[in-house]
């Protein structure tokens, strides 16, 4: 008996050492295999890729309507001369969105211009002619001066503009030139004899002003100009050779630098209303 107690005994120590070794390789071998399948989940689950990329944001609406209208920047089309682009749209740097509902134009005194003038512009000509001296015909807008010139030539903000077979024929212009408003208007179709009209004196930039240019239908022109509200108005004839002629609004800003003073010079005007009316024809 004494003799089988240690042979017993051995047993189950060999016994309990070979379940000890099979709980240590159960616990291993789990383990292992928890790793491997998270490893294996995480492997499956795509990569976050980088954010998708923000649409941009739309344009700043604007308060004026530009159906009607189309648009000449300094920009060269394939011609050399300065784009157009209709119906009119914005177009960065030269029209722009202002906070306010309003158009910002930028027309530097370098750049494209188009075939019958020596200086650049951002100008809206309107799509609807009329005959100059038949029914009426007004152009309203409300602006504010920003830049001009350095070179003191000013800024042409309105005009009708010969069109059709004078197409190439400034007509009437509304100017700012050393603080002072004025319209000039062409007396002959071929040459440079004017009348200018003085309408306000001293209109310093960054103050807002409106202007009107009307046909009036029975052969002359109304201009008004209010600041701070006061309102001057004169009147004028239409010269015989441009009454009955077909012609148009434009309006924007047609800067007259004749000495170009860098990248930066020019002229640029915010149009906070701008809008044409008629009244027969």
């Amino acid at each position: 008996m004494r003799r089988g107690l240690p042979d017993k005994l051995s047993a189950v120590l060999h016994e309990r050492r070979w379940l000890a070794i099979a709980v240590v390789l159960v616990v291993l071998l789990g383990g292992g295999l928890w790793i491997g399948l998270s490893s294996g989940g995480q492997q499956a689950n795509p990569q976050p890729g980088p954010p998708p990329v923000a649409a941009p944001p739309p344009p700043a609406p604007t308060g004026i309507n530009l159906t009607g209208w189309k648009l000449s920047i300094p920009e060269k089309n394939d011609d050399g001369n300065a784009a157009t682009i209709q119906p009119a749209a914005l177009k960065a740097p030269w029209l722009t969105a202002t906070p306010d509902g309003g158009l910002m134009f930028w027309a530097p005194s370098q750049g494209a211009t188009t075939k019958n003038s020596d200086h650049p512009r951002t100008e809206l000509n309107s799509l609807t002619n009329f005959a100059a001296g038949k029914g009426r015909h007004t152009l309203n807008a409300s602006v504010t001066l920003l830049q001009v010139p350095k070179d003191g030539r000013g800024v042409i903000l309105g005009q009708i503009h010969g069109a059709d077979d004078i197409s190439s024929v400034p007509y009437v212009m509304l100017r700012y030139q050393e603080g002072q408003l004025k319209v000039v208007v062409k007396q002959v179709q071929d040459g440079n004899d004017h009348i200018n009209y003085a309408l306000l004196p001293n209109v310093p930039l960054n103050s807002p002003f409106d202007f009107t240019i009307t046909d009036l239908g029975n052969g002359s022109m109304a201009f008004s100009a209010t600041l701070n509200g006061a309102v001057t108005q004169v009147t004028a004839p239409i010269p015989a050779e441009f009454t009955g002629q077909t012609v148009r609004f434009q309006a924007g800003a047609y800067q007259q630098a004749d000495d170009p003073a860098g990248a930066q010079d020019g002229g640029r005007v915010i149009f906070h209303k701008l809008d044409e009316q008629s009244a027969g024809s």
